[in-house]
């Protein structure tokens, strides 16, 4: 059995608040929200004069006197309306999280194209509490609040981002927005949905989820281990409960076909050449010609490729060679954003972005993945391929184009993606 630490008095709000005068075993305290990375110490515990301050769902690491609950919990005086039909696995799913028709804090993993958010809705009008969902993008800001919309189509929508501030019983928030007006919300809301949860331990992130005084916190995501190793953190936000949600269908499997160029990506000081390096290579018109090229092989094919760059310009002029392509960009405004996806496949032949596809997004027809820049993220990678899993009745087999440069760095970059498609029993072509 874990060790808890033994506390006298503590105060639950949106952080548990612990006296330190009636703390037993400080050492101990402390380790248990002190997480040893290799490199670093990482840590979720923070104190003052008088108190130590953990996330409001690490109580499971405390074992305490008496507690006083300050958390809002408050349902609604009218009850929320679904009007999807879950999949028997969603249904799986949410009735995990729901006990006596109300939710508890945990995380639910399951692959892009589960339905996440339509999972979500169903816990939210069954929960029926005033509700706060969380995202990082305005892409996701938009595509959450459609969704919403759409499933609770007899109940505002607020919206808390990209200009606008709307406080409703359900309200889409984006993380700056939430960050910077933590004081309005800060007691508004009863539960709270954090879209991409692996996002939270950047320092805004966990604060904005910390800053909210919700007894219910749930962590979306497809992936929730991080790169840095904070995805330790997630338990503390959300409670160690866990979904992983199990997908009946039938999805296929990707193929990977390797792409070999003689375009060159030297570099001996990943830190100091990077930056250079890529401008270089986004500047390189006879690289990107190729790309348009293979491009315009796929789209004959009767494929809709997505094309992820690193640079927006190097996207525009892909874009520019590619007949009927577009462009989805930070910049893109939200008719043009929706307009494209859409219509992916009929009215545009192929979308170019960058970052911004990387989670969440939902664009079924997609069946192409072609990566142009360099990259050593598998997390990153996994979100990628994600996009191009979904099912549609138009879309081929999904395919991974991956283009490798030359160079030792990138090589070795190269090689790592060819073990990691083969080690998931992916076709290599």
């Amino acid at each position: 059995m874990s060790k808890k630490a033994k506390v006298g008095h503590i105060v639950l709000a949106e952080k548990i608040y612990i006296n330190k005068e009636q703390v037993e075993d400080h050492d101990l305290l402390i380790s248990l929200y002190t997480y040893d990375n290799g490199d670093e110490f990482l840590s979720t515990i923070e104190e003052n004069d008088d108190y130590y301050i953990v996330p409001s769902n690490s109580y499971y690491k405390l074992e305490w006197d008496s507690i006083e609950d300050n958390r809002n919990f408050k349902q609604l005086d009218y009850d929320l309306q679904f009007h999807g039909q879950l999949r028997p696995e969603q249904q799986e799913a949410v009735n995990k999280f729901l006990t006596r028709g109300r939710a508890r804090s945990g995380l639910l993993q399951a692959k892009p194209g589960f339905g996440k958010t339509f999972a979500a809705c169903s816990i939210i009008t069954s929960n029926n509490t005033k509700t706060l969902i969380l995202v990082h993008t305005k892409l996701l800001f938009r595509q959450w609040i459609e969704e919403l919309e759409k499933q609770i189509p007899d109940t505002p929508i607020g919206k808390a981002g990209d200009g606008l501030w709307d406080i409703q019983d359900i309200t889409v928030a984006i993380y700056k927005t939430a960050y910077n007006n933590l004081d309005k919300l800060i007691n508004e809301f009863s539960t709270v949905f954090v879209d991409e949860s692996h996002k939270c331990p950047a320092e805004m992130f966990s604060q904005v989820v910390n800053g909210i005084n919700a007894k219910v916190k749930i962590a979306l995501t497809a992936t929730p281990k991080r790169k840095d190793g904070k995805h330790v953190y997630l338990n503390d936000y959300f409670s160690p409960f866990k979904v992983v949600a199990q997908d009946s269908r039938d999805l296929p499997t990707p193929s990977a076909q390797i792409i070999r160029t003689d375009f060159k990506f030297n570099i001996i000081d990943p830190k100091r050449d990077w930056a250079r390096s890529l401008n270089k290579l986004a500047a390189d018109k006879k690289y990107l010609e190729f790309i348009a090229d293979k491009a315009v092989q796929y789209i004959k094919q009767g494929r809709c490729p997505l094309i992820i760059g690193e640079r927006v310009q190097m996207l525009k002029d892909i874009s520019a060679l590619i007949p009927n392509s577009i462009c989805v960009i930070g910049a893109t405004t939200e008719d043009v954003r929706k307009d494209a996806l859409e219509n992916a496949g009929t009215k545009y032949s192929a979308l170019l972005s960058t970052k911004l596809f990387d989670e969440g997004i939902s664009c079924h027809r997609l069946d192409t993945l072609m990566l142009t820049c360099p990259s050593n993220n598998p997390i990153q990678l996994e979100q990628r391929i994600g996009r191009i899993e979904r099912l549609h009745p138009d879309k081929q087999l999904p395919l991974i184009a991956d283009f490798w440069l030359s160079g030792k760095v990138v090589s070795r970059q190269q090689i790592k993606r060819l073990e990691w498609y083969k080690q998931r029993g992916y076709y290599i072509l």
